[in-house]
């Protein structure tokens, strides 16, 4: 099991520091303080199956994105191509698509046509077996 500063440990899990932070104190996460040149610092223990640890309020996140629609408009004005939402980012909502495009935010594509999806992320829905329906 690597021990690694919070900094990394956030990256490594894809959640914030504060979260790395809290799931120490609840005892979710083992952590050590460590002397280094710059003075003592938190290292924490990454688990061993990263793919098992999960964050309340991130799964909630995706849980509430995943129950609405997988596709979302990448603007407020919701004009353009519809993107299918493969995660969210980890300090707040920051949209990764499956074509790979990124956003600033997102905006709900219920009710949207067809022909509006972006033709990448239709591609990758497809080679990927995910469902391409909206579930409004």
């Amino acid at each position: 099991m690597p021990r690694v500063s919070i900094q990394e440990a956030s990256r490594i899990l894809n959640v914030s520091q504060d979260v790395i932070r809290k799931d120490v104190r609840d005892g979710k996460l083992q952590a050590t303080r460590e002397g280094g040149p710059t003075g003592n610092r938190w290292m924490v223990d990454i688990p061993d199956n990263v793919e098992e640890y999960t964050d309340d309020f991130k799964e909630g996140i995706h849980e509430m994105a995943r129950s609405l629609t997988p596709w979302w408009y990448d603007n407020p004005r919701k004009e353009g191509v519809v993107h299918y939402l493969e995660s969210l980012g980890i300090e707040e909502v920051e949209p990764f698509f499956l074509c790979g495009a990124k956003g600033e935010d997102i905006w709900p594509a219920t009710g949207h046509e067809s022909w509006q999806r972006c033709p990448e992320c239709v591609l990758e829905v497809h080679d990927q077996g995910m469902p391409m329906e909206t579930r409004e």
